[in-house]
């Protein structure tokens, strides 16, 4: 069913986007109401005169209204123009009779400002992404299917190229050694690499990059995803970290050299005892070895391991300040004398305290006597308010105490050591120390042999 007059120009009176027609000679014959509101003119004022006198106002037709007149078929048209701050698309269309002669041509006007505008900001950011790209410090490039397609200048200085042909279209392997320092194959790592970040949307690694001429230097590399011409691509980033390497091993070397100092140091206080108390000093040694067992057993990690057994060599420490009689005395002692022991881990927190450690070497040798139950000294602690480190040096402590030789008695042997520290697992010790302890020396019958590796 055809569409009539009436229908047609409620439809046309109704659009939203301005729209006129006009005769051959460009008078406007018809307009809409959002034409004349634009133009700011009644449809008395307008009718009859020129467009370019009404909306938009210039000198003459829009060039593409011009030529689609000018030419002997039907033909549509577009024009963009800006009027003030607004942006309009023109979309033209002229119809003629059977001979080619112009009966009218018909416009529409769309408001283009927000896509202009969306435009120029993409322009901006495109231009502001450019400087940045090119003024870069780090090597940038761009990583596609084919290798390297783009590049900035620090990223031929940084992999030795004078032009981007040296670079464009290779690649990442190719400039990489023929292995990584972990003896994977660069392309086949390489390209492992590219996959995650693919697949994750970035990757961030280190990385063994060479130079045009094979100069090998350590990089760290950022792959970034981001879509080119509708298809994903790659931004590599790489930093030359040769500074922050070398940086990194003279900390670690300082680190290491500290870590045998204090070592060393630790060691010198447990020696320090056996000039005073050979016993004592064995008996320090010992039950460090036993208590890194235990924490190797229980699953603990090496550095807490080292912190654990230069709390163990020096655990008794505090017994400098016990007269040396009553540390050797062959007898039970008396209720004064055990007071006067029993002051030894208070003694030792004093002399370690204000020592810097890794560790909290002073509250595991002021804890190493706390029990479970809240029955040991000197602070009277319980359960959880006791160190794990204090824990395992209770049962080491124990074991060592009982399974070896004292002035006062004869050894009582590691089975009898063994049961007894059973019968106070959950009590006044920890049962988890316990158990990690029996796995480790039931059915042995002497502590013959204890040793525990810890990678320092």
């Amino acid at each position: 069913m055809p569409i009539d007059s009436n229908s047609f120009r409620q439809i046309f009176e109704e659009m939203g986007d301005p729209a006129f027609f006009h005769d051959p000679e460009f008078r406007l014959i018809l307009a809409n109401a959002a034409y004349y509101h634009e133009a700011g003119m009644t449809e008395g004022e307008a009718l009859g005169r020129p467009y370019w006198e009404v909306f938009p106002k210039g000198d003459g037709p829009l060039p593409g209204c011009k030529s689609s007149v000018d030419a002997d078929t039907h033909r549509s048209n577009s024009d963009e123009f800006t009027v003030g701050e607004k942006s309009f698309i023109s979309h033209g269309y002229a119809l003629r009779d059977k001979s080619g002669q112009l009966i009218h041509s018909l416009h529409i006007f769309s408001d283009i400002s927000k896509r202009i505008a969306a435009e120029k900001q993409l322009e901006k950011i495109a231009s502001q992404f450019k400087v940045l790209f090119d003024s870069s410090p780090d090597a940038i490039m761009i990583l596609d299917d084919h290798g390297f397609c783009d590049c900035n200048r620090a990223a031929l200085e940084i992999f030795g190229c004078k032009e981007r042909s040296d670079f464009v279209g290779k690649h990442p392997s190719q400039f990489s050694p023929a292995f990584q320092p972990n003896g994977t194959e660069s392309m086949s790592l390489a390209n492992e690499r590219i996959a995650k970040a693919y697949q994750d949307g970035y990757n961030l690694f280190e990385w063994m990059h060479c130079k045009l001429d094979g100069t090998p230097f350590p990089a760290e590399v950022l792959l970034l995803v981001f879509e080119r011409d509708g298809k994903p691509v790659l931004q590599a980033t790489v930093r030359d970290i040769t500074e922050r390497k070398a940086y990194e091993k003279n900390l670690s070397d300082e680190s290491d050299r500290l870590s045998k100092a204090l070592a060393g140091t630790v060691s010198t206080m447990s020696k320090a005892m056996e000039l005073r108390d050979p016993y004592t000093a064995g008996h320090q040694a010992r039950v460090a070895l036993i208590a890194c067992a235990i924490a190797k057993e229980l699953g603990w990690d090496d550095h807490r391991i080292t912190g654990l057994r230069m709390a163990g060599l020096v655990h008794d420490i505090g017994k400098i300040g016990v007269p040396s009689e009553i540390l050797t005395k062959p007898s039970a002692l008396s209720e004064f004398e055990e007071k006067l022991v029993q002051l030894h881990p208070e003694h030792g927190y004093g002399l370690l305290k204000d020592i810097e450690f890794p560790w909290a070497i002073a509250d595991m040798v002021r804890q190493h006597h706390e029990r479970m139950d809240g029955s040991g000294y000197p602070l009277g602690l319980k359960g959880e308010d006791i160190l794990p480190e204090a824990r395992v040096l209770a049962v080491a402590d124990m074991l060592e105490a009982l399974a070896t030789h004292r002035p006062y008695r004869a050894a009582r042997g590691l089975p009898f050591a063994i049961d007894l520290i059973k019968g106070e697992s959950g009590k006044q010790l920890d049962s988890e120390v316990v158990s990690a302890a029996v796995r480790l020396f039931e059915g042995k019958e002497s502590l013959e042999g204890v040793g525990c590796e810890v990678n320092n």
